[in-house]
């Protein structure tokens, strides 16, 4: 399922295959309710025993990618990048669309500068067929070791994959727990903040990968990540501590995380802001938003056995 999921094209704000694809996996599962909503999360519902407080585990579906803007000339083609995708990240990658493939170029090779696009283009290799709008994500690469995921889309899809494995566990539990896939996160969080505004959660748990680094506490090998904090959010302190302790009490190997590089769908308000306690766990990832993001087998596993004894809590 990792496989399939990394491997299928759903760059932000146009998801859908994603989106189908795992709503074809979750109608075989024991739920309450099942849809894929207007700005297309699919938001699956298990409810509770008693049912009075509502929880809602998310996370996103869709991968940076590209944009063509148009054409420059023959082959030649003007791109903006849909998430924060650094320009050396994107130089000489093979991208690929449903019609065409091609690589990201350099005017300029030896002047590659973060976020300075008019210095990038995308050579088409099959033909002259695209247009303005077309979209184009990394070429389809996941591959695994006995102790490594490598690829594009292990953010998000290695916590979609988790999330589905926790609803196939048919866990029983007393508050109605809302297990939602959204989209459009790495471009504005549009549908997280949908999914929050209708469903307006007591309790929000965000799972992501988190990028390691010299701004961020996480580290590769050293477990599930327990967000703390940040560059733009705090999580909660009581929810920060249930997960610790759940950690602790369970022998799951466990670090916690403070960070001043990037955010998740936890700066995200409902609309009327009903003040809902939220945490997130992350999953510890090298080479974040690139064609050859990097994922510890260790640390997953360390994340299902942290969100499987969760939700039981609930």
């Amino acid at each position: 399922m990792k496989r399939d999921l990394c491997n299928i094209c759903g760059v932000s704000g146009y998801e859908s295959e994603v989106a189908k694809r795992i709503y074809e996996i979750l109608k075989n599962t024991k739920h309450d309710d099942l849809k894929i909503d207007v700005v297309g999360n699919v938001i699956l519902l298990k409810k509770g025993k008693i049912g009075q407080k509502k929880v809602m585990i998310s996370a996103h579906m869709d991968e940076v990618g590209f944009q063509v803007i148009n054409k420059i000339s023959d082959y030649m083609y003007k791109i903006k990048p849909l998430g924060n995708i650094k320009t050396w990240n994107a130089f000489q990658q093979r991208v690929e669309s449903n019609n065409s493939f091609g690589v990201i170029r350099a005017f300029d090779e030896a002047n590659l500068r973060a976020n300075n696009y008019e210095n990038i283009y995308l050579e088409i290799l099959n033909g002259n067929g695209v247009e303005t709008g077309d979209i184009f994500g990394f070429e389809k690469n996941f591959k695994e070791t006995d102790t490594d995921y490598f690829g594009k889309a292990l953010d998000n899809r290695l916590a979609c994959s988790l999330l589905i494995e926790i609803i196939k566990e048919n866990i029983s539990t007393s508050a109605d727990i809302y297990y939602v896939f959204t989209t459009q996160e790495e471009i504005g969080m549009r549908g997280i903040r949908v999914a929050k505004s209708t469903i307006a959660p007591d309790y929000f748990i965000n799972i992501d990968v988190s990028a390691v680094g010299n701004m961020n506490s996480i580290q590769m090998s050293k477990g599930v990540g327990i967000k703390i904090s940040d560059s733009m959010c705090v999580s909660s302190i009581e929810l920060v501590k249930l997960l610790k302790e759940i950690a602790i009490d369970s022998n799951i190997i466990f670090q916690m995380e403070v960070s001043d590089c990037g955010t998740s769908e936890l700066i995200i308000t409902n609309e009327l802001d009903y003040g809902m306690e939220e945490v997130g766990i992350s999953i510890p990832c090298k080479y974040l938003h690139s064609a050859n993001s990097v994922v510890k087998k260790d640390d997953l596993m360390e994340c299902e056995k942290l969100i499987h004894k969760m939700v039981k809590k609930f």
